[in-house]
């Protein structure tokens, strides 16, 4: 937003991430088969993200910027009333994301439509999935569990994949040239492992005489606590879907901070005009007296 377009310059922003977050695996979902579109989202094992960046606003509302977060993701068979609840499998991954993105944000000027915005980019993310046997949670990829240890033909899994960021909402102008964002966020992924599941079940035999007992337990749990006395895992059959990559998703806030300006905002889609930091590098600071002094960030 802005009080006139003559007055667009560019400027530097900020910005604090707190969302939730979910994502599309093997594992958990609808009371059918697994597929991967919205309707196989795991409502029930929605976690939290958080994160922060640094944005350089363009007139007429670009930006580029550069992001980092964490997040939890989760899913559970157990979730289900289909076959998958048979597999008895069930995931916990931590993931860190940094990523750039090219955002476009609708000026003031443009009335209704004016807030939304959309953005798309790419990144990077670093994924470690979990499972929990007797309270204590462990790291799957070192366990092989669909037997990348035991056969040679096979590889371990990535620690890291690729990703899209693509999202959109609405910002919400608040004091001091600040905005409050509503934010959808998704991440396309190259990766089919964040939830340690893909492809076909692997001999647990062969995997527990390479990797030991625990790697077998959580390479088939139905083995151990078999569901309606139906056990899985025989060998070649389906473990998961190899044909769908795994994909996340946040929804929630971001507040943007402008760290400079002093001659009106310079930013085409911010209704405010000052800044945090002001374009000489200073930044308000009250003495003994009373009296309003500046203290130099920058030369």
């Amino acid at each position: 937003f802005s009080q006139s377009r003559r007055n667009a310059r560019s400027y530097w922003s900020t910005h604090i991430l707190l969302s939730s977050s979910t994502f599309l695996s093997d594992l958990g979902g609808k009371d059918f088969h697994g597929s991967n579109d919205p309707s196989d989202i795991d409502f029930r094992q929605i976690r939290y993200a958080f994160g922060s960046g640094i944005q350089y606003n363009l007139p007429k509302g670009l930006s580029i910027g550069l992001d980092a977060f964490y997040t939890r993701l989760a899913a559970d068979d157990a979730e289900t009333n289909w076959n998958r609840k048979y597999r008895k499998l069930k995931v916990r991954t931590d993931i860190i994301e940094t990523s750039i993105k090219l955002e476009y944000t609708v000026p003031q000027y443009r009335g209704a439509l004016s807030g939304f915005y959309a953005n798309a980019g790419t990144g990077l993310c670093f994924y470690r999935p979990m499972n929990e046997l007797n309270g204590v949670w462990y790291k799957l990829r070192p366990l092989g569990t669909q037997g990348q240890f035991a056969d040679p033909s096979q590889s371990p899994y990535d620690y890291y994949s690729l990703v899209i960021p693509f999202g959109f909402g609405k910002k919400f102008p608040l004091k001091n040239g600040m905005t409050l964002a509503l934010d959808i966020s998704l991440r396309k992924t190259f990766t089919d492992y964040l939830d340690d599941v893909s492809g076909v079940y692997y001999d647990a035999k062969l995997i527990e005489e390479t990797n030991g007992e625990l790697a077998a337990y959580f390479s088939n749990p139905s083995v151990v606590e078999p569901t309606d006395g139906i056990v899985l895992g025989e060998p070649g059959t389906i473990r998961g879907n190899s044909e769908n990559n795994d994909n996340y998703f946040l929804f929630g806030f971001k507040l943007h901070i402008p760290l400079n300006g002093n001659m009106g905002n310079p930013n085409t889609h911010c209704s405010y005009n000052k800044g945090w930091i002001k374009s000489n590098g200073s930044i308000p600071k009250i003495h003994r007296r009373g009296k309003k002094k500046r203290i130099r960030l920058f030369k």
